[in-house]
């Protein structure tokens, strides 16, 4: 059993789009790339701004300066070797969000729509790698959304979509985990959250799960209220539930082995 990973390049022409004058035919450009010839969105750009700043046209200048694509072929197929236990074949695309300098994307609604609301691209192998432009891009970020969404998306094949808290916590957890995301938030916080967070774990009400992963600020920002849940808590959280079920498992097996 093997992931199996083809790279899909789009960074040179997503350049070429940004160099061109803003208007019509700019768009008229960015809906021909999408299309792909075919008549039908054959590239999972919905997303890309057509019409972004020139900050966007450096920012896929820097991406290409490292070879962004590249790196994220060789860290998709680490992540592919890595699931050993899966049998899949994915499609991993490169692809700059802008959030910045501009109100064409609201980054926490792009981010829960790329994550958790993927009917498109889900059920057509695409391991769709997203970098903001509000990010540094450096080699270490690509690499590291790539593990992340190679592994989103053999687990959303393989089980299915996730919608309450509790469904969407354990896939994080795990994701984090896989991707090697270190916590950023003490044991003290951790319990906090998870005490707030407890009684809402089979809800998937929007202002609720989006008030959970991404704290109160931005919840407030988009009118939901709050939680008492700092930025990013349920995401924290999650990763620090399954460091503590993958220590658990380690210490089981050793206690196993033990006995034997």
């Amino acid at each position: 059993m093997a992931v199996t990973v083809e790279l899909v390049r789009c960074l040179e022409p997503v350049r070429d789009l940004y160099r061109r004058p803003l208007g019509f035919e700019r768009f008229q450009a960015y809906l021909d790339l999408v299309r792909a010839g075919t008549g039908t969105e054959a590239l999972p750009l919905s997303q890309l701004n057509p019409m972004a700043k020139p900050h966007a046209l450096e920012y896929v200048e820097a991406l290409l300066a490292f070879d962004a694509e590249r790196v994220a072929s060789s860290a998709a197929a680490q992540a592919g070797a890595k699931l050993t236990d899966a049998d899949d074949a994915l499609r991993v695309i490169v692809v700059p969000m802008d959030d910045a300098m501009g109100g064409w994307t609201n980054r926490a609604f792009a981010e829960f729509s790329h994550r958790y609301e993927r009917k498109y691209e889900v059920p057509r192998g695409w391991a769709t790698v997203v970098v903001w432009t509000s990010e540094t891009p450096t080699p270490q970020l690509v690499a590291q959304r790539t593990f992340e969404t190679v592994y989103r998306t053999v687990d959303e094949r393989r089980r299915g979509a996730v919608r309450t808290l509790r469904e969407i916590l354990d896939r994080e957890g795990r994701t984090m985990r896989f991707a090697e995301h270190q916590r950023l938030y003490d044991d003290q916080t951790i319990r906090s959250i998870r005490r707030k967070l407890e009684p809402l774990l089979d809800s998937h009400a929007a202002p609720i799960v989006f008030a959970a992963l991404y704290g109160d600020e931005i919840a407030a920002s988009l009118g939901y209220p709050p939680l008492g849940i700092p930025e990013r808590g349920g995401y924290e959280l999650a990763l620090a539930g399954a460091a503590k079920a993958e220590k658990g498992s380690l210490e089981g097996n050793v206690a196993a082995r033990s006995r034997k």
